[in-house]
């Protein structure tokens, strides 16, 4: 990851959520696929760097549009993991937060929105230092504390 630059796109795709994650409920990590449901490989970030992950609508092949809007999934150290995606082996990106907790460490109800949609996955120096000034979520992220 380029430590000048604002943006760091990890790639483009389906989003997805891997069923490991699903099924412990800690939501923590989310992989990118084909049309086809095939996962995609994702650029390599920097591990256990404070990062805010994001999400940003891409135009779609089908009718439903939504807004072109960069979206926060997580704040926390970043990481990738090998996972599971309708049985095939994909990478994983994610970020653990600092505060310690076992579950929900993506926000769950952005993740889910965002869920099959076609997005752009971007890792950013975390908030505050991150000078593309974008981020807006749940709660307010400007206060937010570096992991």
């Amino acid at each position: 990851m380029d430590d000048h630059a604002t943006l760091h796109a990890v790639g483009d795709g389906f989003l997805a959520v891997p069923e490991a994650e699903r099924d412990s409920g800690r939501w923590g990590t989310v992989c990118l696929t084909d049309a086809d449901g095939i996962p995609i490989p994702l650029r390599d970030i920097t591990a256990g760097r404070a990062v805010a992950l994001t999400a940003t609508p891409l135009p779609d092949t089908d009718s439903i549009t939504l807004p072109v809007k960069r979206e926060l999934l997580g704040v926390g150290a970043a990481f990738t993991t090998i996972a599971s995606v309708k049985g095939r082996r994909a990478t994983g990106v994610g970020v653990r937060p600092a505060n310690g907790r076992l579950t929900d460490w993506l926000f769950p109800p952005t993740a889910g929105r965002l869920l099959g949609r076609r997005v752009r996955l971007e890792v950013h120096v975390a908030w505050p230092a991150c000078t593309c000034g974008a981020l807006t979520a749940p709660g307010n992220v400007t206060r937010m504390a570096a992991p």
